[in-house]
């Protein structure tokens, strides 16, 4: 074989594969090439087309992220992971240190657990405050660090005379149902927000009765008692009164057990007080008793 001939042979067989390669890849691989480029083509389109959506819907994450997050940093409560008996009786004498008198006796009522929080329940019984104090601890209570929940709460209005100032005392007899509440959750033991309260001013106390029940009928020692008086002279501004076997002077506006000197009338040897008794206003009157000759 010639080397024309050699040559010429290569170059066919080069050609022929040359051009069944280009067959094959022409007819066979180039249309699965472009049937998935338009595939691509068509789902970028789509991806395209929902752009919009998914960017609102990255704005709306987003706004939900910064608002829970806001809410997480300004939590006031803080919630451990365990609530120890003695660690609450101590939170609530800091309580009664704040409020001022008040006087109840703490039963544990066991625990509620859940998957990942629970609270313990405490019995508040017996309870003896005046209304401004129990204002001011449940204030604390609620608004305090940690996070309680007062399920029940009853109260019931007190009356009662002291025997030492024979003065009506009142206060408020009250129940309550106190929850602790504990979570498994360690991002909720600490706050940021959590902070000390300041002081709480009580309102207008509801319980106040406008008619007290509990009256004393004594007057305290050394306190006049307008109807034991026993005028004896009137002159303009003063009174002289005979009172437990003692002369006095008595001026208008002077104050008596439960009132006040309200008129002295010279021309009409009178003496008038106005008396409050426990809600009802009683005026009482006075005249020099002229012997008969």
């Amino acid at each position: 074989m010639s080397f024309k001939l050699r040559n010429t042979v290569v170059l066919g067989v080069f050609f022929l594969l040359i051009s069944g390669g280009g067959f094959v890849y022409w007819f066979f691989i180039q249309p699965r090439q472009l049937d998935t480029a338009v595939r691509d083509i068509r789902s970028l389109e789509r991806e395209l087309q929902e752009l919009p959506f998914l960017i609102e819907q990255v704005k709306t994450l987003t706004e939900q992220y910064f608002d829970v997050k806001r809410k997480y940093d300004s939590r006031s409560k803080e919630i451990p992971p365990t609530d120890i008996t003695s660690q609450t009786y101590a939170y609530m004498s800091r309580g009664i240190d704040e409020a001022g008198f008040l006087t109840f006796n703490m039963i544990y009522g066991g625990p509620r657990d859940f998957a990942r929080w629970g609270y313990n329940i405490y019995l508040l019984q017996d309870g003896e405050a005046p209304f401004s104090n129990l204002y001011k601890f449940v204030y604390y209570l609620e608004n305090g660090k940690k996070l309680y929940k007062i399920n029940t709460l009853n109260l019931q209005q007190q009356e009662q005379v002291d025997p030492e100032t024979n003065e009506t005392k009142k206060w408020i007899a009250f129940t309550m149902e106190l929850h602790a509440y504990y979570s498994k959750i360690p991002e909720l033991a600490s706050s940021l927000a959590a902070k000390a309260l300041g002081l709480a001013r009580a309102p207008f106390d509801p319980f106040n009765p406008l008619i007290l029940q509990a009256l004393a009928s004594n007057a305290p020692v050394g306190v006049i008692n307008a109807d034991n008086v026993d005028l004896k002279a009137v002159l303009p501004g003063k009174a002289f009164i005979l009172y437990e076997n003692e002369l006095q002077v008595l001026h208008l506006g002077d104050r008596v057990w439960r009132g006040y000197v309200s008129k002295i009338v010279p021309q009409e040897s009178r003496i008038e007080f106005i008396l409050d008794e426990g809600g009802i206003i009683r005026k009482v009157e006075k005249q020099i008793q002229f012997g008969r000759r």
